[in-house]
């Protein structure tokens, strides 16, 4: 099997061919020879049998007399059969009276004793045959005769040597029809790889394999020709969305700088309000408590630096994010890219993903607004600290600790505008559960696909469209999240396959996300499990985690 794996599809169905047939002659071969043996070794028995039978009653007379020189001449009449290598004659005793040897035996013939079981028994290189002689319904004797095999040596051989020649001959016609019959498969097939390779090569999709006949190969060129189709509108549909994304992102990147500029000239006028209080604190001799608000105020000034640069940074990254990653993806399979966006899972996943990223543009400016935000509220800090002279700055630490609300809502945000365009009723019931220590980007991911699976469950369904997401849990039990939507449900049959690798009911879809998710929370030492009462009677996933994350999974 190893040799055929690296051969040529035509070789390897000549190989094939010629293989089943060679492999069936040879057993019908081996299966005639055996029967042929079995035959012949009977025909032999029975021979012998009839020969030793009509010699016992000529035997009789003289070994009633003891007379062993006529029964030496009556047996010295065997060698007119050539293959008799030995008689001899017992009395009842087992005494052997008269002997028979053929002249051209190599050594002494080993006599054996006469047995008490007559018949027929082949031995290494003779066949034995033992024959009682009666006298008036009495034994008085055994007849013993032997011959040898050179025969049914000989014919063995020589069938041995029909069959070898009958294998040569019939494996040449075989090799004739093989390399003409093998041209059904292997022409398709190679035209088929053929076109594969040109398009991987020329990246034009544009070209379509030949259909030789409505077989199987046939239909596995009208698929192969169809994909070709549904990547040729996709690469369309993703450079155009690509254009479109720099636009957007070159009018929001011209929108920030304007709005930098701005809190820079708000920057300069701080400065200098700060140098007046500190020439007003000095005359009025109010230097310590000048000192002290400029301090504060320096410290206020150092997060609006930081958040300026902040949105300085997401400006720059803006174009060099996700998009970067998904072409430089791209790139890196460019030399086997229908089988990349075909076989691999990260390939199947890309045209969603460009598209989810052209969706999720927004997220950044939400980000940058956010720092906006908290620009205008260091300011009118600043404001107060100047006011009132007093120091209201707040410090801020990495937790490893997780609120799950809060990653909940993290999660619900990212799907936010796919509720609005869907018309999907949000409902959630938090209850107080204690925090987390687990793997933030994990836990989000999970929250994330079910969400998104319960949208697009009840994306197709009229009348209410409802997603409810449940918080609860315990110190001791830890936190249970439930994700729950009145869509379109699962089969019975489909509840143990749903976390299954490649599974899905989507047509979109994938089979990973599910999947994934479910090996992401064991991993944190908690399980995802679900339940549906049928098609049309939705679904509720539970992802349960411990409140303290081992350390092995983190």
């Amino acid at each position: 099997m190893r040799l055929l794996r690296d051969l040529p599809i035509h070789r390897k169905l000549i190989s094939m061919m010629m293989l089943t047939s060679v492999a069936a002659l040879a057993l019908a071969c081996g299966i005639f020879i055996a029967y042929e043996q079995l035959t012949f070794r009977a025909a032999m028995v029975r021979e012998y049998a009839i020969l030793a039978d009509l010699f016992g009653p000529n035997l009789a007379p003289g070994l009633t007399f003891n007379d062993p020189g006529s029964l030496t001449k009556m047996l010295k009449t065997l060698s007119a059969h050539p293959r008799v290598v030995a008689a001899a004659v017992y009395d009842e005793d087992g005494k052997r009276v008269a002997t028979y040897e053929r002249t051209q035996s190599a050594g002494p013939f080993p006599w054996p004793m006469p047995s008490a079981e007559v018949g027929s028994r082949f031995q290494a290189e003779r066949l034995d045959n033992f024959q009682p002689i009666i006298l008036t319904g009495e034994t008085i004797g055994t007849f013993y005769l032997a011959a040898d095999l050179s025969e049914l040596t000989e014919r063995r051989v020589r069938y041995a040597q029909i069959g070898s020649l009958a294998l040569l001959l019939s494996g040449l016609v075989a090799y004739w029809f093989a390399q003409r019959l093998q041209r059904v498969i292997s022409v398709p097939v190679s035209d088929l790889a053929e076109t594969a390779s040109q398009v991987a090569f020329e990246q034009n999709y544009s070209l379509r394999a030949v259909k030789h006949g409505p077989d199987e190969l046939g239909h596995l060129v009208d698929q192969f020709n169809a994909m070709l189709t549904r990547i040729q509108l996709q690469a369309g549909a993703l450079q155009d969305a690509n254009l479109n994304l720099e636009r957007r992102v070159a009018e929001r990147t011209g929108e920030l700088q304007a709005e930098s500029a701005g809190h820079q000239r708000a920057r300069e006028e701080l400065t200098e309000a700060q140098e007046r209080l500190v020439a007003t604190s000095r005359q009025a001799g109010m230097a310590e408590v000048a000192t002290s608000v400029l301090h504060n105020v320096g410290n206020v000034l150092n997060s609006v630096s930081v958040s300026a640069e902040v949105v300085g940074g997401k400006v720059r990254q803006m174009r060099a994010g996700g998009l970067k990653s998904a072409a430089q993806l791209l790139q890196e399979h460019a030399h086997d890219l229908p089988a990349f966006l075909t076989h691999d899972p990260r390939g199947r996943e890309l045209p969603a993903y460009l598209i989810q990223l052209a969706g999720q543009l927004g997220e950044p400016q939400q980000g940058i607004l956010q720092e906006l935000e908290r620009l205008r509220k260091n300011l009118d800090h600043i404001k107060e600290i100047v006011a009132m002279q007093q120091s209201h700055a707040r410090g801020s630490g990495v937790w490893e600790t997780l609120s799950v609300a809060e990653l909940v809502e993290d999660a619900l945000r990212i799907n936010a505008a796919g509720f609005d365009r869907h018309q999907v009723r949000l409902v959630q019931e938090f209850s107080p559960v204690p925090p987390l220590v687990t793997d933030r980007h994990k836990v989000l991911q999970i929250l994330v696909n079910l969400v998104s699976n319960a949208k697009y469950a009840v994306s197709g369904m009229d009348g209410d469209k409802r997603l409810l997401v449940r918080v609860s849990g315990s110190v001791k039990v830890g936190v249970k999240i439930e994700v729950m939507d009145n869509g379109v449900g699962i089969a019975p049959e489909n509840l143990n396959r749903i976390f299954q690798h490649g599974f899905t009911t989507r047509r979109d879809g994938h089979g990973f996300g599910l999947h994934s998710g479910a090996l992401a929370a064991k991993e944190l030492g908690g399980r995802l499990t679900v339940q549906s009462e049928g098609l049309g009677r939705g679904a509720a996933f539970t992802l349960e985690l411990p409140p303290q994350h081992p350390k092995e999974g983190v």
